[in-house]
């Protein structure tokens, strides 16, 4: 049965689709993009470049993650500037991933990006490795709208860039704004803002608010993928 629901869950239109579409034969006939459930290809005039040593079977996979947690709903993809993967990537159930005509969306390896979350790129944003946002997150790099100064009618930028750090954790509902740009190893606590420099903070920090401000120092993500955790049950 669960094995049943697996293969239901993918969206086998979806997967030739864009794999086709979007890649090279020799990279797509590995059909390395797994969409699951409902997805919607809102435009696919950009360009995606897969750079990875090795690409296998499912490498990126789209519109699963938290499915089991969210009413299902529909994942959007909105390419029409450049999406750079250099790993496997993993981007949640009822997620939308918006790159403008002159953005460029790069993600290293093992980004993990929750459910009903939001990506808007019209500029720069930049993943490193070992990213994990958890659901409902939004990270921009733009304000969307023009802000003038009404005694000089100087008009602030519009748009900038974000760069997250490797073996960084975002809890859920997070904002990350323009601007931001973390060092590694760094949390940051649910229901935050992020919106500018933190390489000033140390690494294995702690932060937290709206606006972030320092909460702890010394604290690091345990990443299951990446270490045995079976030592730290209690049994």
């Amino acid at each position: 049965m669960e094995l049943l629901k697996k293969v239901l869950a993918h969206n086998f239109f979806a997967i030739v689709y864009f794999n086709f579409k979007m890649l090279p034969f020799s990279q797509a006939i590995k059909l390395p993009f797994d969409f699951y459930y409902k997805i919607r290809f809102e435009n696919l005039s950009g360009k995606i470049f897969l750079n990875s040593e090795k690409i296998t079977r499912g490498m990126v996979k789209i519109g699963g993650r938290g499915s089991e947690m969210f009413s299902r709903t529909t994942t959007i993809i909105d390419l029409k500037g450049i999406f750079k993967i250099n790993g496997a990537l993993e981007i949640g159930h009822g997620c939308l991933i918006r790159v403008q005509k002159k953005g460029i969306l790069s993600t290293g390896n093992n980004v993990r990006i929750g459910a009903l979350s939001k990506v808007f790129c019209e500029n720069n944003i930049l993943f490193k490795d070992e990213i994990d946002f958890s659901w409902e997150c939004q990270i921009f790099d733009t304000n969307f709208h023009y802000i003038k100064n009404v005694l000089d009618n100087s008009i602030d930028d519009k748009v900038g860039s974000v760069e997250i750090g490797s073996y960084n954790w975002f809890g859920n509902r997070i904002t990350v704004m323009k601007g931001t740009k973390t060092p590694d190893f760094f949390i940051v606590a649910s229901n935050s803002l992020c919106n500018k420099s933190y390489h000033n903070f140390p690494q294995n920090s702690v932060v937290g608010g709206f606006p972030v401000k320092l909460i702890s120092e010394n604290k690091k993500r345990i990443f299951e993928n990446l270490e045995d955790t079976s030592k730290f049950d209690n049994e």
